[in-house]
């Protein structure tokens, strides 16, 4: 299992929705970012557009688009409360298999993952005993 939290995303393009991504510690980005394919950044209002960057990621190389702060990040509990919110940027990477966040962006939201294996996580303002485990993915 891998950790995956639901988050409000809102969009400066006039947009916001809900989505279940991937928590991955495993990449790296200078600020805050919300990495997303095609078609979720349309669903945002970013159709096209952006800064065409080259990211490199654990086997290549790749182009991705950077929309510098297009979006309000906002980590949601099971129950829907607000844990705490960020400013991203978007990034838009093409034939992506599901949206992820990076290590700056999991900071500045305040995850603390207790285990990767077991889908736990807490988040920074939590009560010792409180651990959380991994939002569902929709089918």
């Amino acid at each position: 299992m891998v950790v995956h939290v639901k988050l409000l995303v809102e969009s400066k393009a006039g947009a916001a929705r809900e989505m279940v991504v991937l928590v991955n510690g495993g990449s790296h980005s200078p600020s805050p970012v919300l990495v997303v394919d095609e078609v979720d950044a349309d669903a945002l209002g970013f159709k096209r557009g952006g800064e065409l960057r080259e990211a490199s990621t654990a086997d290549s190389r790749r182009d991705v688009y950077v929309v510098r702060g297009a979006l309000r990040l906002k980590l949601l509990s099971e129950e829907g409360q607000v844990l705490s919110s960020t400013e991203a940027d978007l990034v838009i990477h093409p034939g992506l298999e599901e949206p992820l966040i990076t290590d700056a962006t999991i900071d500045a939201l305040g995850i603390r993952v207790e285990s990767f294996f077991k889908g736990l996580w807490r988040h920074v303002d939590d009560p010792p005993r409180l651990v959380r485990s991994s939002a569902a993915r929709p089918s």
